[in-house]
């Protein structure tokens, strides 16, 4: 009797190993993208900070979007200066100054400035516009924004795209995304506070999270021509960093998103990309 209840016990055991690597073998899958994702990924033309924290769930609503042409893209980093006004200065530069720029201030910042007053903070944000011709005719275009070092104001931020009137959107295509780590490196997701858009283009707010690092995101749709004479059209990537806001009003042009008189903004300037249908 006593040699049947340790086989069946010891039978518990084994299932429940067995059991445990199995769902612990998904959980590891789920966490992140294979090697052939992360390479489709890129073929679309999304950056490696936001395709290093994507989820297969994720990555499933880009699976069928099939790239059929090199992808045409713009970057710029910005420089954001603040202080205890606020936002007082913001720069543009290329990816290759910034990032030079950016080594020569964490010099400064270990050797010179703790032998010295300075009330400036240089925040880096850099903003990724691309478009993608795409198997089914359509092309997607995408906005990407990457927080290169913590920015000095978190507050609501907007994130958005604005297009030619040649351009028609498919609203069901519309995707966003949010993310940022805690202080162990663990990444989270965050949704959208509000999605605004009318025939100019796409507007989207969300919360900055105080204690979150890397924060990174982008907003995405897929378009088409309004009618078939038409060749090609103009894309405008478009992020602005609020320092107060109240009752924001989004109003959307082609080239042009203000979040109304009650917000006190800085607007990036815009990225530009032109692309064929």
């Amino acid at each position: 009797m006593r040699k049947g209840k340790f086989f069946t016990a010891f039978l518990i055991v084994i299932f429940s190993l067995l059991s445990f690597n199995i769902l612990g073998a998904s959980a590891a899958e789920n966490d992140g993208l294979t090697e052939e994702q992360m390479a489709h990924m890129r073929q679309l033309g999304f950056i490696e900070e936001i395709i290093s924290k994507m989820t297969i769930d994720e990555y499933k609503e880009f699976e069928n979007a099939i790239p059929t042409e090199p992808f045409k893209q713009e970057t710029t980093v910005y420089k954001i200066t603040s202080d205890s006004r606020g936002i007082t200065e913001v720069n543009a530069y290329s990816e290759e100054v910034a990032e030079q720029l950016i080594k020569e201030e964490e010099v400064e910042e270990s050797l010179i400035k703790p032998f010295t007053y300075d009330n400036n903070e240089n925040s880096w944000l850099s903003m990724t516009t691309t478009s993608t011709k795409l198997g089914s005719g359509k092309t997607m275009l995408h906005n990407n924004f990457f927080w290169m070092t913590q920015p000095d104001i978190r507050l609501v931020d907007m994130v958005g795209l604005t297009y030619n009137s040649n351009v028609v959107i498919d609203p069901s295509t519309i995707k966003f995304s949010y993310k940022y780590s805690d202080k162990s490196g663990n990444t989270h997701s965050k949704s959208y506070k509000s999605i605004d858009r009318n025939v100019n283009g796409i507007a989207v707010l969300y919360d900055i999270i105080v204690k979150g690092y890397d924060h990174n995101g982008y907003v995405s749709v897929e378009v088409s021509k309004a009618n078939s004479k038409d060749i090609s059209a103009n894309a405008f990537g478009h992020y602005t960093h609020t320092i107060f806001s109240f009752n924001m009003a989004v109003s959307i042009r082609s080239q042009d998103i203000a979040l109304g008189l009650t917000t006190a903004e800085k607007k990036m300037t815009n990225t530009a990309i032109k692309f064929n249908f």
